[in-house]
């Protein structure tokens, strides 16, 4: 299961939510027993689920043979992860616990006489989400740690339910960076991770909302950090130009409903976040000039989000459109680029054992433009299409099939130097067949 499924069905035991499919799953995970069993008083359960996926695939992109290089087409994937934590309920009622995730980062290449075990010994287990909760049924929900936020918690009609995410799943692993289309809804990216404070209410008549507030873009653990150098996170200001695309004070509010009217379920759900970014101040250093060069300056955030989802004998139809001052990912925008506007449409079908959709998405944004660059196009266009199924052979044990297609476009600007470049860098194109399999515990 899902982060964000975790974080409904949370907010469905402490608010008496009774969901429906929406067709939209967010590609952290966490534990698929956390909070259900526990509503009886004086109960508590530990748990440490987990799960291991392994893919094959077949790629081809643009950036297969750049400069010299050449890769292979096949390849396999794959990554085990780990979601400890406890939920409980105390005699009077109040329910608490804590929820996490652990992951691995990616091998890395480090010479060509490096074995498999020398290269699996370098890898590093991290915390990528965690965070502990209290409530009640009559009150909501507070939580406090690294998590999502309210419009992550209610994002609908991005269409991840099957072949483990589509364009926010594992199979885009395959594809070179270079040639990856943004994915630009808001449960990728920097607003899964931060150190926020999270209310999420009651549902009442179908209606839930949720308010956050993420004070800047520390972890868990910022301590004795030093201001000198702009190693903290908890920067205003700054004589360092470079750290303006920071940002701080970020505001997250959403809301969303779900209903049934006879055999029809409908979801609709969004959210706005809002935040400043930290202040150039211009007093200059050794290090950094008292005028910051041209281009370099940064909004803060402000991006609106809102999706809906019908479903109806077993099929969802939907989408979500995010609009806002965003460059790509929850990323700073330059000061003067183009507003982000995404948008995507999907079709999912559930019967027995299977799931099986399709999905479109659009974005356009600043991508490699600042008001300082020349001859580079004001906006990035990119695209994606996703086709697969998800065939469960029995509880903890599934099959995937997945087919991705991706493009990315900014006259002027080459994807491969990340810099002003020639046509044949403007464009990129990827694709990718891959088969796949998730065991859960």
């Amino acid at each position: 299961m899902e982060m964000r499924k975790l974080l409904l069905t949370t907010a469905a035991v402490l608010g008496g939510t009774v969901a429906i499919a929406t067709g939209a799953m967010a590609q952290t995970a966490a534990s698929t027993s956390a909070i259900v069993g526990t509503t009886a008083p004086n109960s508590f359960k530990v748990h440490l689920d987990g799960r291991i996926n392994w893919y094959a695939g077949v790629e081809s992109s643009s950036a297969d043979n750049q400069f010299g290089y050449k890769s292979d087409p096949y390849q396999f994937q794959g990554y085990i992860r780990l979601y400890p934590g406890f939920d409980a309920v105390a005699a009077n009622g109040l329910k608490y616990g804590v929820a996490s995730e652990i992951r691995m980062p990616g091998a890395t290449f480090s010479g060509a006489s490096t074995s498999p075990g020398s290269t699996s010994g370098k890898e590093t287990l991290y915390w990528f989400q965690a965070w502990g909760y209290v409530g009640t049924d009559e009150l909501g929900t507070l939580s406090f740690g690294m998590q999502n936020g309210p419009t992550t918690n209610f994002e609908t009609g991005t269409f991840e339910g099957f072949n483990d995410g589509a364009w926010n799943g594992d199979v885009p692993g395959f594809i070179p960076g270079d040639a990856y289309p943004d994915f630009p809804f808001s449960d990728v990216g920097p607003l899964q991770t931060g150190n926020k404070i999270v209310y999420m209410s009651p549902t009442w008549a179908g209606f839930q909302f949720g308010l956050s507030f993420e004070p800047n873009t520390d972890n868990l653990w910022n301590a004795q950090c030093s201001v000198a150098g702009s190693t903290c996170n908890n920067l205003s200001a700054s004589p360092d130009y470079l750290d303006q695309d920071r940002f701080r004070n970020l505001l997250d509010v959403g809301a969303q409903y779900t209903g049934t009217f006879g055999p029809v379920g409908v979801q609709v759900g969004g959210g706005w976040v809002g935040s400043q970014n930290v202040n150039y101040n211009g007093l200059g250093t050794a290090a950094s000039p008292t005028v910051a060069p041209a281009g370099t300056e940064y909004n803060g955030l402000s991006v609106g989000q809102v999706g809906a989802t019908v479903t109806f004998a077993g099929f969802t139809v939907g989408g979500n459109l995010t609009y806002g001052n965003q460059d790509g990912v929850y990323a700073l925008q330059p000061r003067g680029g183009v507003n982000e506007i995404a948008w995507m449409g999907g079709v999912q079908y559930g019967i027995g054992p299977w799931i099986v959709g399709a999905s479109y998405f659009r974005t356009n944004f600043a991508g490699g433009w600042t008001s300082a660059t020349v001859g580079v196009a004001r906006t990035e266009t990119d695209q994606g299409i996703a086709a697969g199924a998800t065939y469960t052979l029995t509880p903890g044990l599934a099959v995937y099939l997945s087919y991705l297609y991706g493009q990315r476009h900014q006259l002027g600007y080459d994807f491969y130097t990340s810099d002003t470049g020639t046509p044949t860098g403007n464009n990129t194109r990827a694709q990718v067949f891959a088969l796949g399999t998730v065991l859960k515990w």
